[in-house]
């Protein structure tokens, strides 16, 4: 099972299907666009140097609002490689990531982000996102504005289902989708819930796996191709 947002989930989904497994989606979560923010984002965009987008629930949120408006001279940045060519194609421009790491924390070390005294920045987001990259930079002197153009609300899985057949193993791509996961599923699947293998593409979310007393967790890249091959890798050793 993906537990991602639908938009998401689709191109995960399709590579595990051409894999032959049955692969189905878990909503824990749904993504939902703030018009007011929306609206704002053009004007915002205008008086930014660099637009960083926070995940792909940003772009797929927030680059719509901007269809039509010339980004010309203004830098555009994400972390991770699948998040970097799906924002370099829509813009058509190159797309600042890390090379190595997926995270604030791999954008923050990059030479370029060394020195941003006096720069603008926006940074995409959902509503409360992680604070790391906006603290970080506004200590390095830069000016920082937030577009917090969706918010998160609960997903409903079926429960009934999930209890009649659990799956081999969940992909989750965020730690929040960790929390998601245990929360809703309640305390009486807490056990079942150890017991199961999880994909994951960074160490952060394996710890959190690790602290609800996950045991089988494969650690990859942050790319569906990295986790697909993580999960093969796993099924070919434990067949």
């Amino acid at each position: 099972m993906v537990a991602r947002p639908p938009v998401q989930a689709a191109g995960l989904l399709s590579q595990l299907r051409a894999e032959g497994w049955q692969a189905e989606h878990l909503p824990l979560l749904e993504i939902m666009p703030q018009p007011a923010a929306l609206a704002a984002l053009p004007w915002q965009a205008q008086q930014a140097d660099t637009l960083f987008w926070v995940s792909p629930s940003a772009i797929d949120t927030g680059w719509p609002a901007l269809s039509g408006q010339s980004l010309a001279g203004k830098r555009l940045a994400c972390v991770g490689a699948s998040s970097a060519r799906r924002l370099q194609a829509l813009a058509g421009q190159p797309v600042l990531h890390p090379r190595d790491g997926s995270d604030s924390e791999a954008l923050l070390a990059l030479p370029e982000l060394s020195e941003v005294r006096g720069q603008n920045w926006l940074i995409v987001r959902g509503a409360g996102g992680r604070g790391l990259l906006a603290d970080t930079l506004s200590e390095r002197g830069a000016q920082v504005a937030l577009a917090e153009v969706y918010r998160r609300v609960d997903g409903a899985p079926d429960w009934h289902a999930f209890d009649a057949a659990p799956p081999d193993a969940i992909v989750l791509t965020s730690g929040e989708m960790v929390e998601q996961l245990f929360r809703l599923a309640g305390p009486s699947r807490a056990g079942t819930l150890q017991c199961l293998l999880y994909c994951v593409p960074h160490p952060r979310i394996a710890e959190r796996l690790a602290a609800f007393g996950a045991t089988r967790i494969v650690t990859t890249r942050a790319d569906d191709a990295a986790l697909v091959a993580g999960l093969k890798e796993w099924f070919r050793r434990h067949p």
